[in-house]
């Protein structure tokens, strides 16, 4: 971060309320988030073989982004559903025995957008609070070093970023780690609440910019993400238009868990819903 007031958007977005709160139930989500990136784990080691086999692919953003590969995790409910909850706990455990202890080990970077604070919604914060995220996280050695091309730093200034939210996504986050060797497990990328600041209701058009909205700049290139990161979003059941965007596009297979009444312990599997395969 360049200065203080960028330092403490950053944390606002990095932080939630419910930290430390006890967490009871729904332990079916974060089993269902182990398959799905066990899934992920199985599939790129299975593309990495069938590579090798075939020789050298190229190195255009096709064949390492792997087409088909791209898809990731929708949590859908109601308002009081549990969605930001659930986020915290699988990035902050409450019980040091639970199975979310390991999964949050897996959490490349995140995000909380914030209806009352404007901050957490800006494009450009959340480009950059990835940035720095991904380079702190210690999961991927070498992707500060790409960072260092002077272009790239210059996507990253104020205002720059902001004017031009699609080239530094894809120049700063995506291309860089489109060309890391893929790390031993895979990761994940979470953003709760990524319908926030949307503005977006039935029967109305998206912003003209598709990269106006961190909901936009997410879902219009989500094909570039590599193979080994899940993308983990949560949203309102109720922004139909943003849960349509991640998961009728013919760009993303996004699945989607229903999160259905607020503090239900009789959550099962079943509910689990495949809107695109």
């Amino acid at each position: 971060m360049t200065n203080p007031w960028e330092e403490k958007v950053c944390k606002m977005a990095q932080t939630s309320l419910l930290q430390g709160k006890q967490f009871y139930c729904r332990e079916w989500v974060f089993h269902k988030l182990q398959h799905c990136l066990q899934e992920k784990s199985s599939r790129c080691f299975s593309a990495a073989n069938a590579q090798s086999l075939v020789g050298d692919a190229g190195n255009n953003a096709s064949a390492l982004s792997g087409k088909g590969a791209s898809w990731g995790v929708l949590l859908v409910g109601g308002p009081g559903s549990g969605k930001t909850a659930l986020c915290t706990e699988l990035l902050w455990p409450s019980s040091p025995a639970s199975l979310q202890r390991g999964l949050h080990r897996q959490a490349l970077a995140f995000h909380f957008c914030k209806a009352q604070d404007s901050d957490t919604l800006c494009v450009g914060g959340f480009i950059r609070g990835l940035v720095a995220q991904i380079c702190q996280s210690g999961l991927l050695q070498g992707y500060e070093d790409k960072l260092r091309d002077p272009a790239v730093q210059s996507l990253l200034e104020p205002g720059e970023c902001e004017r031009n939210p699609a080239e530094a996504f894809k120049r700063c986050v995506l291309l860089p780690l489109l060309g890391m060797k893929p790390p031993p497990q895979s990761l994940y990328l979470l953003v709760d609440s990524v319908d926030e600041g949307c503005n977006v209701v039935e029967g109305e058009q998206t912003s003209p910019n598709l990269s106006g909205t961190v909901a936009e700049l997410l879902a219009g290139h989500h094909e570039f993400f590599p193979p080994w990161l899940l993308l983990l979003c949560s949203a309102r059941k109720q922004s139909r238009a943003v849960t349509k965007m991640f998961t009728v596009s013919s760009c993303m297979k996004q699945k989607a868990l229903w999160l259905e009444q607020p503090f239900s312990c009789q959550m099962e599997a079943r509910r689990l819903r495949t809107c695109c395969r």
